[in-house]
């Protein structure tokens, strides 16, 4: 094996050694020959038969061709060694430069080269396009698909984003799901870097298969300049980075360039996110409640869990101010599981018809161990899983249908409700609604503001309740605000309704008693 690894200046020194024992051979024999050497020795043996010279000749000869051999295997034996050391050097030449996973530069070598890139660009008064480029929600692709899932994605990732390289183009994986790329020479031609950040995301799109499974990732790229945004490599990479995040935050899956005024937002993220995670330690995730009414009766049936963030100094954060933040720092599953031991924690005491729905990000329904961890932190609680509804949309189903599906199973054999959350907005399919156990379906708020003045929305949500009603789903309403959208939904024969117009979301204290006076005003009707 370590013969393959010969450099042609080993081999050529190889064959310069043969060719110079061969020489010192042929120089010899011609001496020997022309001084009649062999005559010489048979004389001198048959004068002095006593000595045995023709014996010594026939060891001389024997030896001299055993030290050729020596030589031979020395050389060769030499050379083998050189190989290896060489191999050896290469090979920590290559981990100090070069990703052991994905084969591309790390980031030594990018900080490397692109010090260089920038002092040609500097010299030729050209322009250079820095990409960072984040893979959206990885943490989520381990957890769900295990690190060697991971580790394969990165590597496939890596080989696409080489297909998008031309030139001096340079791309290098700067750490975990995390990688950069260099354009120098940059045209002066305005759309050609948006149409290459644009081409860098189409080529992550495209669904990754491991294990005949098709894996499905998105990624945010930040952009940044040269000379516009800086003439040092730091000051480049810090600005691209910067850009990255603004893309996560404006919703991932897009590229953002970079903007003075987005290092101020960029620090405040982050501070928040290490709020975030101390939040968590110290009990700060609380749930609001909002109620779910039938519309014929106008009776509390159940509640909405939303998650509210009690800050120590900004006060009562929405869902929206932290949540996108909780999908980029990989703790959707500690949110949900701390809204989930919360709600146990508030809802112990209430009546016991009341169901209580927890949205569920789609990634989690992927991961096999869900519902065992649900059902187990029920238990612990003693909380009946009948009690809780759990609500999901239809990205989780177009990642993997039957993933989805066996979770989704799992947990209705053990009497936990499903709901189809925002029904309508994503990739519905009455696949999704005759094959898995659904028990509801909620129909968005987009279509429901717009059913008083809108035919064609109108036409829109009654073909849905139809549906629903002929598969024998519940159907809610989300946003219901006025009367008229109330009437108009119960006419169509809308189950249930949530929004405005019955209750905005409430605290666990204000929810229970509503839950409590809701039982005492049902038991004194059937009285009267």
């Amino acid at each position: 094996m370590l013969h393959r690894q010969l450099t042609s200046a080993d081999r050529s020194r190889g064959r310069l050694f043969y060719f110079i024992i061969f020489l010192v051979s042929v120089c010899i024999w011609i001496i020997l020959v022309s001084i009649d050497f062999s005559e010489r020795i048979f004389s001198l043996n048959r004068t002095y038969e006593s000595l045995h010279l023709d014996e010594i000749y026939s060891g001389f000869v024997v030896a001299t061709f055993a030290l050729i051999a020596i030589l031979v295997v020395h050389e060769r034996r030499l050379r083998a060694e050189i190989a290896e050391r060489r191999y050896a050097e290469k090979a920590a030449r290559d981990a100090a430069h070069f990703d052991a996973l994905t084969g591309i530069a790390n980031r030594a070598l990018f900080q490397q080269e692109f010090g260089q890139a920038l002092k040609r660009a500097e010299q030729s008064q050209t322009r250079l396009a820095l990409l960072v480029i984040d893979i959206d929600q990885f943490s989520t692709v381990n957890d769900m698909w295990g690190y060697s899932a991971g580790d394969e994605i990165l590597y496939l990732a890596a080989t696409r984003l080489r297909t998008c390289l031309q030139g001096e183009d340079f791309v290098a994986r700067l750490g975990s799901d995390e990688f950069s790329m260099l354009f120098p020479m940059l045209s002066e031609e305005p759309d050609k870097l948006f149409r290459l950040a644009t081409r860098v995301l189409n080529i992550l799109h495209e669904p990754f298969v491991y294990q005949d499974k098709q894996v499905k990732i998105t990624a945010s790229i930040g952009i940044s300049k040269f000379p516009r945004d800086g003439v040092t490599e730091t000051v480049l990479l810090q600005c691209a980075e910067t850009a990255m995040w603004q893309a996560k935050a404006a919703g991932k899956d897009r590229y953002a360039l970079y903007d003075p005024t987005l290092d101020e937002r960029r620090r405040a993220r982050l501070a928040m996110e290490a709020d975030l995670h101390d939040g968590f330690e110290r009990g700060e995730i609380i749930a609001h409640y909002q109620p779910l009414v039938d519309l014929a009766s106008r009776r509390i049936m159940g509640f909405e869990a939303l998650a509210r963030w009690n800050h120590p100094t900004r006060g009562l954060l929405g869902a929206p101010a932290f949540i996108p933040i909780a999908e980029d720092a990989g703790l959707v599953d500690t949110l949900f599981t701390a809204m989930l031991r919360r709600v146990c924690e508030d809802t112990r005491e209430w009546p016991a018809e009341f169901t209580v729905a927890i949205n569920l990000s789609p990634m989690q329904l992927l991961d096999p161990q869900l519902p065992r961890r649900i059902l187990d932190l029920l238990s612990a609680m003693q909380v009946p899983p009948q009690r809780i509804e759990l609500e999901i949309t239809e990205t989780a189903l177009v990642q993997d249908f039957e993933a989805a599906r066996r979770s989704m199973s799992a947990l209705r054999a053990e009497g936990v409700c499903m709901s189809l959350d925002d029904f309508g907005t994503g990739f519905s399919s009455l696949r999704h609604l005759y094959e898995l156990p659904i028990d509801k379906i909620k129909i968005d708020r987009s279509f429901t503001a717009h059913i008083v003045d809108d035919p064609q929305c109108r036409k829109i949500v009654a073909s849905m309740l139809g549906l629903g009603r002929s598969l024998e789903l519940v159907t809610v309403a989300e946003g219901v605000e006025t009367p008229e959208e109330a009437d108009w939904l119960r006419g169509q024969g809308c189950s249930l309704g949530q929004g405005y117009l019955f209750a905005r979301p409430m605290s666990a204290a204000d929810a229970g008693a509503l839950a409590h006076a809701e039982v005492r005003r049902s038991l004194a009707q059937r009285q009267a």
